[in-house]
Parts: C-alpha cells; sequence; structure tokens
C-alpha cells in the first residue's frame, strides 16, 4: 500500500517535480500580485541569451523589483556554447532572488519541458541535452521559478497575452475572476505539457505556424492575433518590433497610457512601474 508524500518532505526537498504529488505544497498558479505603491518596478521582455544586455540593465537601473516576461533561451547570433552557459548560470543565479521574477515564453518551455508539441524556431536537440545537462540537479527548481503570468497593479503580465476570443464571453472581467479562470487553464494545461500532449495554452496560432486559431499565454502574435478584452489591461512580450515598444492600436498614441502594450524590442526599451505609472526607458541611456 502506497502512501501519498507529506507537504512537510516535499518541501523539504525543495522543488516541485510537476507529478501532481496530492499534498504537493508548491501552488504555481499562486497569485503573484506586485505593487507598485512607493515602489521601482523594472520590466523587460525576451532576453534570448543576451546577458551581457541583461546584466548591464541590472547593473545600471534603479529597481526594487525586476521583471522579466520570458524567453530566456535561443538566439540567432548569440548561440555558441559560452552563451548558452551564461544564460543557465545568470537562471541558476538571479531566480533565486526575493526581488527577481519571470515569465515563461515559448522559448523556454522547451527546454523546461520534454514534449515536442512546444519546439519552435531556434531550437536543436543538441541545445536541448547541453542545457538539461549544464543545469542538471538544478532544473527542477528552475523550472518551478517561472511563472505563467503575475499581475503588477492592474496590468496582467504574461509572455503573449490572452485573447478576447479565448476568453469566456461571460467571464467576469476583475483580478480574482480572471485569476481563477487562469488557474483553471493551467491546472488543465500542465498535465498535458508534462505527458507530451497538446493543449491551447501553450501552444501556436496559425500566424506563428500553429495548429490553432490563435496562439496561447507563451505564443499568440501580438500584430496579428491579439485582440484586447474591454476592462483588461495586459503587459506581453514575445512579438518583436526590433527597437521599440508597441501597443495595440486603439487610437491612443501615448505608450504611458495604453492598456495593452507590447515590450519586446532585443531589450532596446524597457518600462519602469512606479506608482501606478509607466515609464518607458532606452538601454542606451544608461
Amino acid at each position: 500500500m502506497y502512501k501519498p508524500l507529506t507537504s512537510e518532505f516535499l518541501l523539504k526537498r525543495g522543488y516541485c517535480c510537476h507529478n501532481g504529488c496530492k499534498n504537493c505544497p508548491y501552488n504555481k498558479n499562486k497569485l503573484m500580485n506586485l505593487n507598485s505603491q512607493n515602489k521601482r518596478i523594472l520590466v523587460f521582455s525576451d532576453p534570448h541569451q543576451n546577458i551581457d544586455y541583461t546584466e548591464h540593465l541590472l547593473k545600471k537601473e534603479k529597481y526594487d523589483v525586476a521583471v522579466c516576461l520570458g524567453d530566456w533561451f535561443d538566439s540567432f547570433s548569440l548561440n555558441s556554447e559560452r552563451d548558452l552557459e551564461l544564460t543557465c548560470n545568470f537562471l541558476k543565479k538571479w531566480l533565486f532572488k526575493d526581488n527577481f521574477y519571470t515569465c515563461i515564453g515559448n522559448h523556454d518551455i522547451q527546454y523546461l519541458f520534454d514534449n515536442n508539441t512546444t519546439i519552435c524556431s531556434g531550437y536543436s536537440r543538441d541545445k536541448d541535452l547541453f542545457i538539461t545537462d549544464y543545469l542538471g540537479s538544478f532544473l527542477p527548481p528552475i523550472r518551478d521559478k517561472f511563472l505563467w503570468y503575475l499581475w503588477i497593479d492592474d496590468f496582467l503580465c504574461s509572455h503573449a497575452g490572452i485573447n478576447s476570443r479565448s476568453f469566456p464571453f461571460n467571464q467576469q472581467i476583475n483580478k480574482p475572476a480572471i485569476t481563477t479562470w487562469l488557474d483553471e487553464q493551467i491546472d488543465q494545461a500542465v498535465p498535458k505539457l508534462i505527458n507530451g500532449s497538446h493543449h491551447w495554452f501553450y501552444g501556436a496560432g496559425e500566424s506563428r505556424g500553429g495548429r490553432q486559431k490563435i496562439g496561447g499565454i507563451t505564443w499568440q502574435d501580438f500584430d496579428t492575433e491579439f485582440e484586447p478584452i474591454d476592462g483588461l489591461k495586459q503587459l506581453v512580450g514575445h512579438s518583436s518590433h526590433k527597437k521599440i515598444l508597441n501597443h495595440y492600436t486603439d487610437g491612443n498614441l501615448d505608450l504611458t497610457n495604453c492598456e495593452n502594450l507590447d515590450i519586446d524590442c532585443h531589450l532596446n526599451e524597457y518600462l519602469i512601474i512606479s506608482n501606478g505609472k509607466l515609464e518607458i526607458k532606452k538601454l542606451k541611456d544608461l
């Protein structure tokens, strides 16, 4: 007769094994709610193994909390073993700091989980094996540090965002209700992710070569698929705009007041959120 592992034992082990343990104390989809009152929250996205830029930003900018919206791996210019080592070492160091958070991106999932449905451009089996071997015993606790989403004030932050067509039409638009709905999707998606199956939540949309009409929270294209949800503000990365931040074309040309903002711009620009206000800053000015 088998006995379930106790939550005390699992906590002592130090990480989630993602096997659905009955007493698992690691609630990955717990409400991560950051408040910018009297704080400076640094938000950036899509480092893609550019650790020199990332470390320069974190060293020169003043902040109380730092948030990355995902995509640490894969680069079409920084793809040597040294670049992979720098990225792995950065994650081993920074993800265990109390004031550093990251969402999970489509270029992260394919290395953190063994699921062929998540493979995207830039992936190689050799790179996957190298990352797995290099991280070693750090892989499970690092994987557990990646978040599907978090809140900064009233902004829902994720790698690629959620779409009005994926969202229940009768869903209440408030933080607790949206959080509950997201957590339900995560509870359904993670077991499929672990067993190698497809789920819309982390799937690619048609514009990115996927099997579904619209990409999920890690893979929705901001330019061709994104449709805002009335009453919900979102910060995302994923869709590259090279040198500048981009926003949903709702007629509001002031990016600091827009409700849906894509900040994937090769780290050239980033956000500081303080006392509920967004400030767009340029890396070159540091």
